[in-house]
């Protein structure tokens, strides 16, 4: 290699010692050491003695002193908590010279890198299962309301085709929330959203149509899930409970209260609850006879 000019060498020193804090080490072949420097504490080593057995003084040197002429590297080593270094191991006739340079900044970067792309994975799993149940209840639905909701069901199974093909992209998570719009706002068919408490934090002109309440009722909170659904009896009550927990039900006739206190049948399924808001879903229609 063509010797490097004096500013260049001091520059490139200057630079190790401000981004690396370099540290060194010299053993001798009995393993003890004879010589040390640099920035040795902010590895955590302190207290080092001439000639002690360094070894027993630093758990990551066990087993690797001495080394042969070829040298030993072992990266991203932790020394103290949250403080990592990259240690090299290079034989010459002085000894074994060990040298360690900071690499904490690099793990953190790759521990965060691969935290996200843990999240990722994790957020494309969730999307795949929704895919999976929402692909179920368009069926059941599409068993019982035949050629009203043959439409819905094509948009749902495009929906789960798209978001399995696109699951570790955030382009399907926006791609299938506008499909939803589209079909929520497309009132084939009525949708409901409530919360654990019973609040009715969602639903389209359709349903709101079906039990008599207008959207303003809605943006008032004057509409609750125990308003319009009547409370099961004690012997219906252990079912109602397993319900409340299922994420997709098989359709079945239900009572609904209308706002002037009559009833109204509506053939109704709950769909896939959304564990980030905690919030449930269902889909109504007039039951065909």
């Amino acid at each position: 290699m063509a010797e490097l000019p004096v500013p260049i060498r001091d520059f490139i020193d200057a630079l190790t010692d401000d981004l690396l804090a370099p540290a060194f080490m010299l053993v001798d072949d009995e393993g003890g050491l004879s010589a040390w420097g640099g920035a040795l504490e902010s590895y955590g080593i302190a207290g080092l003695e001439e000639n002690m057995q360094v070894a027993d003084h630093l758990p990551f040197l066990v087993g690797i002193l001495p080394v042969d002429s070829g040298g030993v590297f072992l990266p991203n080593v932790q020394t103290q908590a949250d403080v990592f270094a990259d240690i090299y191991f290079f034989n010459r006739p002085q000894g074994t010279w060990i040298l360690l340079l900071d690499a904490t900044k690099n793990v953190k970067t790759r521990q965060t890198l691969q935290q996200r792309a843990y999240d990722i994975s994790l957020r494309a799993a969730d999307l795949e299962q929704e895919g999976k149940t929402l692909y179920g209840v368009n069926t059941m639905l599409e068993q019982r309301v035949s050629e009203q909701t043959r439409e819905l069901s094509e948009t749902v199974v495009r929906l789960q085709q798209e978001l399995a093909e696109s699951k570790r992209t955030q382009r399907a998570l926006a791609f299938s929330e506008a499909r939803f719009r589209s079909l929520y706002e497309s009132n084939m068919i009525g949708i409901v959203s409530w919360t654990a408490n019973g609040t009715i934090s969602r639903a389209n002109d359709i349903f709101l149509q079906s039990i008599g309440y207008l959207r303003d009722d809605l943006a008032r909170g004057l509409i609750t899930w125990n308003q319009i659904s009547p409370d099961p009896d004690t012997a219906n009550r252990e079912a109602s409970d397993r319900w409340q927990d299922t994420l997709a039900l098989q359709p079945e006739e239900r009572d609904f209260i209308c706002k002037d206190g009559s009833r109204t049948r509506l053939l109704f399924c709950a769909g896939p609850r959304e564990e980030s808001t905690k919030q449930s879903i269902g889909f109504a229609t007039q039951p065909r006879y």
